[in-house]
């Protein structure tokens, strides 16, 4: 289908797992243009609401054409940095990134969807029990600590309009400045969910800087809740991975992916 709308144009094929991605140069100026995989069923009029507002904050390149309901995405092309996972854990960086991600957080609208990790998790791995998926774990002692997780922090929400996938890809920097890309998880959430998304890769040291460029303090609570809510990402990783490898057919191996995310978290307690 790409060929037929830019035969005539330069195109190029993008990184991505959920969505077919591609740069194209339409008469001298370049767009990205992604076409969602058959497979990937996400909310896509939801992210339509999220990419009108952020428009008007300049958190992401400009929106040209975006079909609410197929989720086809047409914005322009930002020749932003190559990040690596050094850039990434830079202090000039994560300054920029809190400065940016606290304006995305702040964003108001009474429509925007609500994202709960808590749920999400729960419906991925039942939704894996009802089909006898073969776990390499009990997985019951992961939704234990869910339930802990969640209970702990029920009354003490930090909520806002979270992107939820904040991983290097998602991220763009460019001068300086930071903007975000891939909204098809975005919702209200707890914002702690995008700080430990962040924090995955980071050592104990750039997860305090990151709280601290992020809340102008820390302290012991900032830091338990940070280590907690690292679990929620981490799971909620492992179990669409798992979901993902009943119906993927690219050459990721989605069930290893999600089992070396289940190893790495089998021992952490919830304080």
């Amino acid at each position: 289908m790409i060929d037929i709308f830019f035969k005539n144009h330069e195109y190029k094929k993008l990184g991505g797992l959920n969505n077919n991605n591609y740069l194209i140069n339409y008469f001298g100026k370049k767009y990205v243009l992604r076409i969602p995989c058959k497979e990937n069923k996400n909310d896509f009029s939801n992210e339509n609401l999220i990419l009108e507002l952020l428009n008007n904050e300049n958190l992401s390149p400009k929106k040209i054409y975006h079909n609410p309901e197929s989720g086809i995405l047409l914005s322009t092309y930002l020749n932003s940095s190559n990040l690596t996972f050094n850039d990434f854990k830079s202090k000039k960086f994560l300054k920029a990134l809190t400065k940016e991600l606290k304006k995305f957080h702040n964003i108001k609208n009474d429509n925007i969807k609500t994202f709960n990790p808590f749920l999400e998790i729960r419906s991925n791995i039942n939704n894996l029990k009802k089909l006898d998926f073969k776990f390499d774990y009990d997985i019951d002692i992961f939704l234990n600590k869910v339930d802990l997780i969640e209970k702990k922090y029920l009354d003490n929400k930090s909520l806002g309009l979270c992107h939820n996938d904040l991983n290097i890809s998602n991220i763009l920097y460019k001068d300086n400045k930071v903007y975000f890309i891939d909204f098809e998880f975005s919702g209200i959430c707890d914002i702690y969910f995008d700080l430990a998304t962040i924090s995955w890769f980071l050592n104990t040291d750039e997860r305090m800087f990151l709280l601290k460029s992020y809340f102008g303090e820390v302290d012991g609570f900032h830091l338990s809740k940070l280590y907690d809510y690292l679990y929620i990402v981490k799971l909620w990783n492992a179990s669409w991975s798992l979901k993902k490898s009943l119906t993927a057919k690219s050459d990721y191996d989605y069930k290893l992916g999600g089992n070396l995310i289940l190893d790495s978290i089998i021992s952490y307690s919830p304080s």
